[in-house]
């Protein structure tokens, strides 16, 4: 499939899930016919009943809210909605229960649709923007409604067939319906508070399929991210928070950055996303920075979204190229002091072990004495070529109370110098031995 092409789902993809509804329907009537068969006439009337209802059930799963970033609210007002439903259901069925409004035809065709028809739409509206909103969680804290629909269904008969014959007038537990939905939506906000919450900003086509700018919430711990996502990939990630701490490369370069009077070169493999290159060239006046990047998509909204102010050209100290990875290594010009692998822009190609041995033989020769080769930000891959044979190495980590997730940063060098143990936010982990 071509890069940007539509999904499509499959031609009778609806098919398994209507057949088993409709044998299951049958399944209910025919027992309904053999144990309390009572003539046609009745046989027929509850076939028109429970065909509006299933009907009317569909169309509300059918027409529930879909994946947008408003979905919680209009999943909300699908809430309210459902409870007037049933108020009316409830007013109603108690009119009709008083033989306030007669026996007429209409009056019958009205009650099937204000007590059959109403109700049962709205709550398959509700049930099934709950599946959406389970489906189009991607912090998979929420499940979908059918389990827990189908046995509020179990209790429902149960319920019903334990009041009806005592209750003086059967609307009354419409009423009792609506008690209900009201400790229900008390719940519902808490649950959908659960939910990752995801709103696309931009799409690019790439190579790998797509490049996208989302924004991430998960309301009920208050967090909030702008994500740079390549494919399904997540390339940068940079939470709303006043506070928020620099990205790691940012850091371990300016780190690694000699005095001001000293000329610095630094190539940065995937560094399309990065904020890091015009922060060094704007702090060091004698640095220079080649980030190579797969693909212009993510340069693009990098700088559009994320404020990295890196353009696709060639400049005397900033110079920015996109395409192969390979052949951009190969056009490189020798001698830098610093090689930065990002490992997150690497992943949609595999990793770094596939880049090929030439573009790390090429990298490894090019570095001026003492240079270094650094990956981050996350634990070396096994297996992958990240440490040429005889080179000095440590790994520092940064981690954070308040995140899930651990930076760890890699540095590799030719010769004996000393490594510091700590420096800002990174703490010194290991150094030489295995590594992972």
């Amino acid at each position: 499939m071509g890069a940007g092409a539509e999904v499509r789902p499959p031609r009778f993809g609806f098919l398994p899930a209507l057949l088993v509804g409709a044998s299951a329907a049958v399944a209910a009537e025919v027992a309904m016919a053999i144990l309390l068969y009572d003539g046609v006439g009745l046989v027929r009337s509850i076939t028109t009943i429970l065909a509006v209802e299933a009907a009317a059930f569909a169309g509300g799963m059918w027409s529930a809210p879909q994946g947008d970033h408003d979905l919680v609210e209009r999943l909300r007002r699908r809430w309210l909605l459902c409870m007037l439903a049933y108020l009316a259901a409830a007013v109603f069925g108690t009119l009709w229960s008083i033989e306030v409004l007669g026996e007429a035809r209409w009056v019958r065709g009205a009650g099937l649709a204000v007590l059959a028809a109403l109700p049962l739409y709205s709550a398959g509206n509700v049930l099934g923007g709950l599946a959406v909103a389970a489906r189009t969680d991607l912090g998979r804290r929420l499940t979908g409604p059918g389990s827990a629909a189908a046995v509020g269904a179990a209790f429902g008969f149960v319920l019903t067939g334990f009041l009806l014959p005592r209750a003086l007038v059967p609307a009354y537990l419409l009423v009792a319906c609506l008690v209900m939905l009201s400790l229900g939506g008390m719940i519902f906000g808490t649950v959908l508070a659960s939910r990752t919450d995801v709103e696309e900003l931009a799409r690019r086509p790439a190579r790998s399929g797509s490049v996208s700018v989302i924004v991430r919430r998960r309301p009920a711990d208050d967090v909030a991210a702008l994500e740079l996502r390549e494919d399904m990939h997540i390339r940068r990630v940079m939470p709303f928070e006043p506070t928020r701490r620099l990205p790691w490369d940012v850091v371990v370069t300016r780190q690694l950055l000699p005095d001001l009077d000293v000329s610095i070169r630094i190539v940065f493999i995937g560094g399309g996303a990065s904020s890091a290159p015009q922060a060094i060239v704007s702090e060091h006046p004698l640095a220079s920075v080649d980030a190579l990047e797969r693909t212009s998509a993510v340069v693009e909204l990098g700088r559009d979204h994320f404020g990295t102010g890196l353009t696709i050209e060639r400049g005397d100290r900033l110079s920015v190229y996109a395409g192969n990875l390979d052949d951009l290594i190969e056009s490189l010009e020798p001698e830098f002091d610093i090689v930065v692998f990002d490992r997150a822009a690497l992943a949609t190609i595999g990793g770094v072990g596939a880049l090929s041995k030439a573009s790390v033989t090429r990298l490894k020769a090019g570095l001026n004495p003492g240079g270094l080769l650094v990956w981050g930000p996350g634990r070396p891959e096994p297996g992958a070529p990240e440490i040429p044979d005889g080179w000095d190495h440590v790994q520092y980590e940064r981690s954070d109370a308040g995140r899930d997730d651990t930076e760890v940063v890699l540095l590799c060098r030719g010769d004996d110098g000393e490594w510091p143990e700590a420096f800002d936010e990174f703490r010194r982990l290991s150094a030489g031995g295995p590594i992972g």
